[in-house]
């Protein structure tokens, strides 16, 4: 083996990859980065061969180019700081341009994700998806696109528009994509750990979700404790773990009265159990911040996933 630098014609043999995907995915993605030969050339090292090789048997196994561009980007060590972790915006697009196009563009994608949930159709949903996921940051996926959608189908099964069986499916499509897209976050372990669950008795999880996802990007550490946790499991963690924070989601004040005792007990005993823990509430139904009445250390908090994101560390004081 040779230092010299590869043609990108060579490259293609010996990768099975075509000059024009590579291109693509080194200018959208940044999958490798070619050095420039003395005649202008693109130059590839055996390095980048191995990398290219490597994305291509994973998208010969589904997975989509960007996310694959991640996981390897990780395997290498490179994984993303607190900055955070942003899929390229699309071509032609600066970050800014992109986060600031027209509701137009985000509301032609939100109503063919619901067409799809109503028909059932998961290789529609799914095909959608990856596109998009090719073409657009993963927060404003989630946040411009997954998340008004997930709104939209509750609302429209509150009004019987649609039938049950078509929420679910349109909400589990969604959690599952929120639970891939975590797994490609690596936190160091001296990051502060947030517990994330829903609030006792609360089983709708996808706001919670949503919150850990914007936690990890900014370099927290996050464990996901699931639906309707019991009480008693919530004092041991509390105690066992000692996190910076507890985050709870509710999606109504019914269930968010029927859990104030607890809460008022889980506040008397943080200084016992975990005198630097924090507890944080979230979800739609909070219209503003502030203490829990009867508590010392139980925000509420208004807004969505990244601004409550940034309310908590302006709290903990501490940052990844």
């Amino acid at each position: 083996m040779t230092g010299r630098l590869l043609t990108i014609k060579e490259v293609a043999k010996r990768t099975g990859l075509s000059t024009q995907l590579i291109r693509k995915w080194e200018e959208r993605y940044e999958a490798v980065k070619p050095e420039r030969m003395s005649n202008g050339y693109r130059g590839y090292t055996e390095a980048d061969v191995v990398t290219l090789g490597w994305l291509k048997q994973r998208v010969d196994e589904g997975v989509p180019i960007g996310m694959a561009v991640l996981e390897r980007r990780r395997e290498d060590g490179g994984a993303p700081q607190a900055a955070g972790i942003s899929m390229p915006s699309p071509p032609g697009l600066s970050v800014y341009e992109s986060i600031r196009m027209p509701d137009a563009d985000w509301r032609e994608p939100i109503a063919r994700f619901l067409q799809y949930f109503e028909q059932v159709d998961l290789n529609g949903a799914q095909k959608l998806y990856e596109q998009l996921l090719s073409l657009h940051r993963v927060e404003h996926l989630l946040t411009r696109i997954l998340e008004p959608t997930l709104v939209e189908l509750g609302e429209r099964w509150e009004r019987g528009e649609i039938s049950e069986y078509q929420e679910h499916f349109g909400s589990h499509f969604i959690r599952d994509k929120m639970l891939s897209i975590r797994n490609l976050f690596q936190p160091s372990d001296d990051s502060p750990l947030i517990i994330t669950a829903c609030g006792p008795g609360e089983r709708h999880e996808l706001g919670i979700l949503f919150l850990g996802f914007f936690a990890l990007q900014q370099g927290y550490k996050v464990i996901y404790l699931g639906t309707s946790p019991s009480e008693k499991g919530l004092m041991d963690c509390l105690h066992q773990m000692k996190p910076a924070a507890f985050t709870f989601s509710f999606s109504s004040r019914e269930r968010l009265e029927n859990a104030r005792p607890f809460l008022l007990e889980f506040d008397r005993q943080i200084p016992l159990l975990s005198p630097l823990t924090y507890v944080f509430i979230g979800g739609r139904i909070i219209e503003q911040d502030g203490l829990l009445e009867g508590t010392s250390r139980v925000y509420m908090l208004s807004g969505d996933a990244p601004s409550a994101i940034h309310k908590i560390a302006s709290r903990l004081g501490v940052k990844p």
